[in-house]
């Protein structure tokens, strides 16, 4: 299941554009989920590899704002039938992660029901955000289809101009605090069901220039950042609610929207993409994918650091689509028990 409202006809520029956030996401975990931010003296010890980690990170960013804003940019419908086939997902996910820790460990985490449940506070934190979104999405949807125009832009301009300088700048709610949490969600999904609805004039750039603006802004945080971390200042601007990502979030969205082709395997992957997610943020497996990438920053050459990663990102992306597929035919299995039940329930004699 996607993180978006299912279309009967998938647009595969959206769908490449979800593939393509999650490999974002991958790298973004690869880079400072897995390693340290580098610091004045690691910018003096290795400063091509400390540029190249800012670059990395400037670009890959805005992969969560994707994800987020391509649900408001079609608007999720929920349905219990949905909703359950995700959290179906979920726990499918969470059970193989078990299962491969254990034989990778030899012994059972600790909580592991727990985990597999999410219930404990750092699991799936995006899956768990999401779900509360999901639920508010009818209230959403109902004020970004019948309030005027005018009255969107002043609720987005009020509402981001609250997130930037309590949530991002001054940092002093910790409810909002990063862009970790369901109010940033609702921000995005609102934004992106305006740019969609009515497509104001920032959004009527050719897509070679949505393609120049998020790249500029990769570049400009890439920049920034390094030169700032001589001070160890500039954290705040890979914020997932930094007003700069959420621009390139947003360019990046445009330019995909505006591409038209169809590609069967492209849907294939995207229908999929959220198991890459619950594979390698899995509270089981997360220690051992950011492990294998502090292993060979330390231990390898630039190059083969940057060889291995990359093999491991295709590894892991493309099994966990592989197993998605597995679960998504138990899940039609399930249905189709429930369904054949429900007949024979209706056919009964009385």
């Amino acid at each position: 299941m996607s993180l978006s409202a299912t279309k009967k006809v998938r647009d595969s520029n959206m769908e490449l554009l979800r593939v393509v956030a999650m490999l974002l996401i991958m790298v973004v975990h690869a880079n400072f989920r897995a390693l340290p931010k580098p610091d004045a003296a690691a910018i003096a010890a290795e400063p091509t590899s400390a540029f190249l980690q800012f670059m990395s990170e400037g670009f890959t960013i805005v992969g969560v704002d994707v994800f987020v804003m391509l649900s408001g940019w079609y608007g999720i419908r929920p349905r219990l039938s949905r909703l359950s086939e995700m959290l179906f997902q979920v726990i499918f996910f969470g059970l193989v992660c078990l299962g491969i820790a254990f034989l990778i460990s030899g012994q059972m985490p600790q909580r592991a029901l727990l985990t597999v449940l999410m219930l404990n506070e750092g699991d799936y934190w995006f899956v768990k955000t999401y779900i509360a979104l999901y639920l508010f999405a009818p209230v959403l949807n109902s004020f970004a289809e019948n309030a005027t125009r005018q009255q969107q832009e002043l609720v987005l301009t009020g509402v981001f101009a609250f997130m930037f300088l309590f949530g991002w700048l001054f940092q002093s709610s910790a409810w909002i605090l990063s862009g970790y949490s369901l109010p940033w969600f609702m921000c995005l999904y609102l934004l992106a069901r305006y740019m969609h609805i009515h497509q104001p004039w920032f959004t009527r750039f050719h897509w070679k220039v949505d393609l120049l603006l998020y790249l500029t802004v990769a570049a400009f945080l890439t920049i920034v950042v390094f030169v700032m971390r001589h001070y160890n200042l500039g954290g705040l601007l890979y914020f997932y609610n930094s007003p700069v990502v959420v621009v390139g979030a947003m360019y990046l969205l445009l330019f995909f929207s505006k591409l038209s082709f169809h590609s069967r395997f492209v849907n294939w992957l995207g229908i999929s993409v959220l198991s890459v997610y619950l594979t390698h943020s899995s509270s089981f497996l997360a220690r051992y994918y950011d492990g294998a990438v502090r292993q060979w920053f330390y231990g390898e050459t630039l190059l083969t650091f940057l060889f291995n990663v990359s093999l491991l990102i295709i590894v892991v992306f493309f099994s966990s689509i592989l197993m998605d597929k597995i679960r998504l035919l138990l899940w039609q299995q399930l249905k189709s028990i429930r369904l054949s039940n429900k007949k024979n329930k209706d056919q009964a004699p009385l």
